[in-house]
């Protein structure tokens, strides 16, 4: 028999976003914090590049304003991103209180990127002004992560819930009431709770190379989804341009790099990004890695070079410590050798669709983070831009939840929408009482990411994704048919639970980018190569075409509304 706790507030993830909500909410109340793997394994974790903030003497919100509507392609929601920029410099102030070490100059060492306080400010592609914040180098989202960490263990009001995966949302009448999930022992849980908030990260292991560690499996897509939520800008999936491939593996490489003067060569030796956009590899990612993909093909190759050779070495080594020993261990050297690279997966700019507070078209369920489309990245997002929106949306949301902030409409505040009507979600054989074959798990897993690739990445077409639909098809038939019923001491297989997100999410994101016949950032159709004027601030929102499958079908919490105690 399920386990069954009750809360005010539930999180799943643990991330920059999931953990800016659990720690601003007040100590009174009970929350629990789950994620499916250890406490500090999150895309957070990984974030090399750093923190973007208007900080500098030369800079303002306004500036970086524009810089992140510029990279938007005309799609981002101008309110989120007026709120996103003017809400930076005191969620950053936030992050210090707490004990997060941003890399500052040494005394009197005069250095002309840093704030009037000795915080050192980087530069990164399509920004106009240095206002990175970084920290230990390269190594800043493990610093952010360390220290949130740190400030969770002072927190005994917030439950944390380790390597427990959630497979359902409860819906009842009146919007979201909890959740269903499978504990660290492979035992089922029940979690009820007035308010429940997704913060578990991207889509980026839907695709065969991807920057994002393996749990990056769009669990909070297909779980919103099934649950009856509206999804926006799935067709939207940024390429990092500059990802590792060596030995076999990929790791990345960070925007910083470039912003710190490293070329991009072709195997000619020819730096190649001048003929393709007058920033050169300061171009938008989208720009960028459709140039280096460009340059693979045109000489038949899977990578292209990062070039450091010209810049000084020991400032190198100081600046990225974390990438220059990552290629020490793969036989490179930063400073003196050519960096073999090439586009990954790295981000979704789409996900569940909310508003400036967070809130999904299913009341109580909120969503924060990469999970979320507020709109703020339109096509295609500013480089370290997506630290600063788990933070900054975060930290709104908890002050939403305490009561303490304006109320608005649900709708996005700056775009229109097109609505694509889709079939419900199916009722996958998941959870405790289901399960299939560890070994055709992880083998659709990889024909899914390998099919993704192929059709559904950085240059799509008609004949490519209708293709890619009807391969997912198959998956999903192979999937459903071999689930069998759990004997009750039988160990459960987690990548069941994943590989059925996968499925859908995948569905989701094919279907979106048939959808959007035009070429505009991160989505390039070789069939639609421009833009169409009469897309410009027209967001694509996915809509279930009938209720949830996933429903409680008990009545409503009669607690709703207030603590409980």
């Amino acid at each position: 028999m399920a386990s069954c706790q009750r809360y005010d507030v539930a999180i799943v993830g643990a991330g920059i976003a999931g953990l800016s909500v659990a720690l601003s909410l007040p100590p009174g109340w009970r929350v629990a914090l789950l994620t499916k793997g250890r406490l500090g394994e999150s895309n957070t974790r990984y974030a090399q590049g750093g923190l973007a903030v208007a900080l500098g003497a030369d800079d303002s919100p306004a500036l970086h304003y524009a810089d992140t509507l510029a990279a938007g392609a005309g799609l981002c929601d101008e309110e989120a991103v007026r709120v996103l920029v003017e809400e930076a410099p005191a969620a950053v102030r936030w992050l210090i209180e707490l004990g997060v070490r941003f890399d500052r100059a040494a005394p009197g060492a005069g250095a002309e990127a840093a704030t009037a306080d000795g915080l050192l400010l980087g530069q990164e592609a399509a920004h106009s002004r240095r206002r990175i914040l970084h920290a230990g180098g390269d190594a800043t989202g493990a610093e952010i992560e360390r220290a949130l960490l740190a400030a969770l263990k002072t927190r005994p009001h917030i439950s944390r819930y380790v390597q427990t995966s959630v497979y359902a949302l409860l819906v009842d009448g009146t919007g979201c009431c909890g959740l269903q999930a499978v504990d660290q022992e492979g035992e089922p849980l029940v979690i009820e709770a007035r308010e429940v908030v997704l913060a578990c990260g991207g889509a980026g292991h839907l695709w065969a190379s991807s920057s994002n560690p393996a749990g990056a499996t769009a669990d909070g897509l297909a779980l919103a989804w099934r649950a009856g939520a509206e999804l926006a800008d799935l067709e939207f999936i940024q390429f990092h341009p500059t990802v590792l491939k060596v030995n076999g593996s990929t790791h990345l490489i960070s925007e910083a790099v470039r912003g710190e003067g490293a070329y991009l060569r072709n195997h000619a030796g020819e730096r190649f990004m001048p003929r393709y956009h007058p920033l050169a590899e300061l171009a938008p990612r989208d720009v960028v890695a459709r140039a280096i993909l460009s340059e693979m093909l045109a000489e038949g190759v899977d990578y292209q070079y990062l070039d450091l050779t010209h810049l000084p070495d020991e400032r190198m080594y100081a600046r990225f410590p974390t990438i220059a020993a990552l290629c020490r261990r793969h036989g490179l050297d930063l400073a003196h050798d050519l960096l073999p690279v090439a586009p990954a997966a790295h981000y979704c700019m789409g996900g569940v669709r909310v508003d400036l507070q967070g809130r999904s078209s299913i009341p109580h369920l909120y969503a924060v983070g990469e999970v979320a489309c507020t709109g703020v990245h339109g096509a295609n997002r500013l480089a370290s831009n997506s630290l600063l929106e788990g933070l900054v949306f975060g930290r709104r949301l908890a002050a939403f939840l305490r009561g303490e902030a304006a109320d608005r409409a649900p709708t996005a505040a700056g775009r229109r929408r097109r609505e694509l009507l889709l079939p419900a979600a199916q009722s996958w054989p998941i959870g405790p009482a289901w399960h299939g074959p560890e070994a055709l798990a992880r083998a659709l897993q990889e024909e899914l990411r390998a099919l993704m690739w192929r059709y559904v990445a950085l240059c799509r077409d008609e004949d490519g994704l209708r293709t890619a639909w009807q391969e997912l098809l198959q998956l999903r038939a192979r999937f459903a048919e071999a689930a069998r019923p759990r004997a009750p001491q039988e160990p459960l297989v987690r990548s069941w639970l994943e590989t059925a997100n996968m499925l859908d999410s995948a569905a989701l994101i094919v279907q979106a980018a048939l959808e959007r016949r035009e070429s505009r950032g991160s989505h390039w159709r070789s069939d639609y190569p421009q833009p169409d004027s009469s897309l410009a601030d027209v967001s694509l929102v996915l809509r279930p075409a009938s209720p949830s499958v996933e429903t409680a079908s008990r009545a409503a919490l009669e607690h709703k509304g207030r603590p409980y105690v």
